[in-house]
């Protein structure tokens, strides 16, 4: 007898026990994912459970040990075609070890919205075999997509056909919106890997995975084949692109996206600003910081010098379902332009996508493009909801020229589904703090406002959501320029550069004296970041004296 079952409910969070596989008769069960849109079997992310609270694998419906580490991506994994075939069972819930996934989530969940132990990539045409009993199937598609907790039951002798539909809340390639991940680690040397990344992308629905070769100072893990257009690969709309991560050390780590050749070199691994430069000689490539959404790898012991060259492209200011406005906006009052951006940094992240970038390029994915429009930074990062964010009709990374008492049109909308997370409030921020906010209390899926605004001195403006389970939306600021004067702020400034200074002369302070080479150069970076914040500052200055 077949069944097909399409009933929808949900049942609380399973945990995942260490037990033994079970003898019991099974029988096959058989799942099809479709995507409602092209009414075709998509690839998806899925958790299968009983009520005994066991997690089950195709195709055999053995019992989860354990899941999968981080040295499984560090040997690289290898595609199977067979539709049965899983990719690794990724750890979602629960204090990660750095093996599993990072401590840095402490007890948040990787997804918002993802209730269960694990995770795990499938063709979305596969069968594994269970006995008789209650059981829950658990399906993800990345962030557009309507998550699905469906329950099922197999009876003995029963074969079950498991049809299930996957739908769409929100379209943002029609919109113009392309999803990126900045930050994921895995070899691309053989044909498998690549098509392992691939299918895991089309499974998560993430456009462009930008996949980094992780050096240090005694070689680099998760090589890529090579780096440049001609290495690009992609399966339709879905892109892989070689980058780095490197230079990392104690004052932080860097990433380089769209580079045409690894730079690294040793002997000056610590003057990052060489490395900086070098990356930007190569066409189309970008410089970022990454960990910065939760004051990672010593932020702030690298990033008050780094920030000062000129040179940083891009923030990673969205992972480990953490974000980082504090810092963030302390740097806009400076008048530094910084993209916000979001990489998952897999496999010490639970799964790629789980943070994104999203790049406005138009109704196609052009690569080039996405990388300049980051660069731009008409982007917003996300962990589930959407925000449309214009200033006089401009996307976010804008800089617009305007007169003193001159009027500035905002347009600001949240959106989301119950499912991803119910937006809790809309906060309009700039130099001055908290613009505008706006709650939520009849839980509806949007808000929206719209705000005239004089401009009397220069500013930047930001838009940001917080759900109900902690989804986190963030906008890169739109940037309002009056009489040329910079967006830095003249009333908060100068608290800013004084925490600086003060952790740049904390560095300074472990290279004196300055015995060699390596301490020399340090010294000099230090002493110019040092110059360029009491001009900084000298300026802040002179601008209030001015306005009294």
């Amino acid at each position: 007898m077949k069944l097909t079952l399409h009933a929808h409910h949900a049942i609380g969070p399973i945990v995942c026990l260490l037990l033994t596989p079970w003898r019991l008769p099974a029988a096959a069960v058989h799942v099809r994912l479709i995507d409602t849109e092209t009414a075709r079997v998509t690839p998806a992310m899925v958790c299968i459970s009983g009520s005994d609270n066991q997690v089950r694998l195709p195709p055999d419906g053995r019992v989860l040990t354990k899941p999968s580490t981080t040295r499984e991506f560090y040997s690289g994994v290898e595609f199977d075609p067979d539709p049965d075939w899983i990719g690794p069972v990724r750890k979602m819930q629960g204090i990660g070890d750095n093996n599993d996934r990072s401590y840095v989530y402490e007890r948040l969940p990787s997804i918002p919205y993802w209730k269960e132990p694990v995770m795990y990539q499938t063709s979305g045409d596969f069968t594994i075999q269970l006995p008789a009993g209650e059981w829950r199937i658990a399906v993800d598609r990345g962030l557009e997509y309507i998550p699905v907790v469906q329950a099922f039951k197999v009876t003995d002798e029963t074969s079950l056909m498991l049809a299930i539909d996957l739908k769409r809340w929100i379209n943002l390639p029609q919109k113009g919106w392309w999803s990126g991940d900045v930050h994921v680690h895995h070899p691309t040397l053989h044909d498998r890997h690549r098509q392992f990344l691939l299918s895991y992308a089309r499974a998560c629905d993430l456009h462009l995975v930008n996949v980094l070769e992780m050096g240090h100072h005694q070689g680099t893990e998760f090589k890529q084949e090579g780096f440049g257009e001609k290495f690009r690969v992609h399966d339709g709309d879905y892109w892989l692109v070689s980058g780095q991560e490197e230079p990392r050390s104690t004052f932080g780590h860097i990433i380089g996206l769209n580079t045409t050749g690894l730079v690294r070199d040793v002997d000056t691994y610590d003057f990052y600003d060489l490395a900086f430069k070098k990356i930007h000689q190569q066409r189309g490539a970008l410089v970022g910081f990454a960990h910065f959404s939760w004051n990672g790898c010593d932020l702030p012991r690298g990033f008050p010098w780094y920030v000062t060259t000129g040179e940083l492209d891009f923030i990673e200011l969205l992972q480990f379902s953490k974000i980082n406005t504090i810092d963030y906006y302390d740097y806009l009052n400076l008048g530094f332009k910084l993209t916000a951006a979001a990489g998952s940094d897999t496999p010490w992240g639970s799964t790629i996508g789980e943070v994104r970038t999203y790049v406005h390029t138009g109704p196609t994915l052009d690569v080039n493009a996405w990388f300049e429009n980051l660069q731009k930074g008409h982007t917003f990062v996300s962990n589930g909801p959407v925000l449309e964010f214009t200033v006089d009709n401009e996307l976010p990374g804008t800089e617009l020229s305007r007169n003193a008492g001159d009027r500035v049109f905002i347009k600001a909308r949240v959106l989301s589904h119950p499912m991803i997370g119910i937006p809790k409030t809309l906060t309009l921020v700039g130099n001055e703090g908290v613009l505008k906010e706006i709650a939520n209390p009849k839980q509806a899926s949007s808000i929206t406002f719209e705000l005239e605004r004089k401009i009397d001195q220069s500013q930047w403006l930001v838009l940001s959501t917080v759900c109900n389970n902690n989804a986190l939306a963030h906008t890169t600021p739109v940037y309002v320029k009056v009489g040329g004067r910079p967006t830095w702020c003249p009333d908060r400034g100068p608290a800013v550069i004084r925490k600086q200074l003060d952790a740049i002369a904390r560095i300074s302070n472990e290279f004196t004296p300055a015995e060699n080479d390596r301490a020399r150069g340090i010294q000099r970076r230090l002493a110019r970041a040092q110059d360029f914040y009491r001009g900084l500052l000298a300026q802040m200055r002179d601008y209030s004296h001015s306005e009294k």
